[in-house]
């Protein structure tokens, strides 16, 4: 375990503080709020820090840049935990197609071993729904489009 400094602190802060997923200049944007002077690169090695630690999770979706989030921990003996089983902590993503951001989902769909061809294993999945949030379905409505902006 690495030591707490002002700049990891101020880099985990940026989770708890957005509640959802963020990139490395979201992050930034957060960190700035506590450490006025923390850089991209001091973002960047903390984020790497926490991913030595399993602090933090890299979400990785198809033609996005990097993503971070809050690492599961594992449930507790006897406690549910998120996934298809104990042993397997994961989460599942909805992506704005508006504004970009990347929201978690609260629940699996489960075991998807119906889905696949008979005969055929099922070791992992990852969901991740396309759509748009709350925020620019609000925005379309009411004619204020907010296509290429975040929240």
């Amino acid at each position: 375990m690495q030591r707490l400094t002002r700049q990891r602190n101020a880099v985990f802060s940026a989770f708890s503080d957005a509640g959802r997923v963020l990139t490395a200049p979201q992050i930034l944007a957060h960190a700035r709020e506590i450490v006025p002077e923390i850089s991209l690169s001091t973002v960047y090695r903390q984020v790497s820090l926490l991913l030595a630690d399993g602090e933090i999770a890299k979400v990785e979706l198809p033609g996005e840049p990097a993503r971070y989030e809050v690492a599961c921990k594992p449930a507790a003996h006897g406690q549910p935990g998120h996934g298809d089983s104990h042993a397997d902590h994961h989460h599942h993503y909805f992506h704005c197609s508006s504004c970009g951001q990347v929201y978690l989902l609260h629940s699996c769909p489960g075991p998807m071993d119906d889905l696949a061809p008979k005969g055929f294993q099922v070791k992992s999945h990852e969901v991740t729904l396309h759509g748009i949030c709350a925020s620019c379905a609000g925005a379309e409505t009411t004619g204020k489009g907010r296509a290429g902006k975040s929240h």
